[in-house]
C-alpha cells in the first residue's frame, strides 16, 4: 500500500465526516441562506479540490491547500452565525452574547 493511497483513504473519510457533520448541523439549525444539501455540496466540493491538490501536486504550497480545505467549512460556520445572531439590530454598547433580559434589568 503506498502512501498516496493512505492519504487519499483518509482525505476521503474527512471528507465525507465533515460533509455529515454540516448536512446534520444545517438541518438542525435551520440555515436561511441555502439549503443543507447545498452547503454539504460546498464542503464536498471546497475539500476535495484542496484534496486533489495536494495529492495531484506535489509542489503546491500547503497552507493554500489547507485553507481551501478550510474555506467550505468556514463560510458555513459563519453562515450559521448570521442565521442564529443576525437579525438583532446593531447595539455598541453590548456584547453580541448579552441577554436581552440583562438589558430590561438596567432600564
Amino acid at each position: 500500500m503506498s502512501v498516496s493511497t493512505v492519504l487519499a483513504g483518509g482525505a476521503a473519510a474527512y471528507v465525507l465526516l465533515a460533509t455529515a457533520l454540516v448536512y446534520r448541523d444545517a438541518t438542525r439549525v435551520g440555515v436561511d441562506l441555502g439549503s443543507p444539501a447545498l452547503w454539504a455540496a460546498l464542503v464536498v466540493v471546497t475539500s476535495g479540490a484542496s484534496v486533489t491538490t495536494a495529492l495531484l501536486v506535489p509542489d503546491a504550497p500547503l497552507p493554500g491547500v489547507l485553507v481551501l480545505a478550510a474555506l467550505g467549512p468556514l463560510l458555513y460556520l459563519l453562515e450559521r452565525d448570521d442565521s442564529m445572531h443576525g437579525d438583532d439590530p446593531a447595539d455598541p454598547t453590548r456584547l453580541p452574547s448579552g441577554s436581552e433580559r440583562a438589558d430590561d434589568r438596567e432600564e
